[in-house]
């Protein structure tokens, strides 16, 4: 469980994209759930929906492990990170 009791929206935005899949510029829309799961929508042309254990296992898989790609997280309600 996390600190939240509402649904959290974010989206990520790529400067690079080092697989040449996803593309860049924004990439994909994200929601931290009060359980603290994160569910992620590709917006690309091989979109798809993925939940996520909770922001670590999230950040591991496609932030951290390309830090070519020079993605930046934006959340809607203005945080920098994914507590608030």
């Amino acid at each position: 469980m996390t600190d939240i009791n509402y649904p959290r929206t974010f989206t990520v935005h790529r400067a690079a994209d080092a697989t040449g899949i996803s593309g860049t510029g924004r990439v994909l829309d994200g929601v931290i759930f009060h359980t603290g799961q994160v569910v992620v929508c590709w917006r690309s042309d091989h979109g798809s929906i993925t939940v996520f254990e909770n922001w670590t296992a999230f950040d591991s898989v496609h932030l951290r492990a390309h830090p070519e790609n020079r993605a930046r997280v934006i959340f809607a309600d203005g945080a920098l990170s994914p507590v608030s």
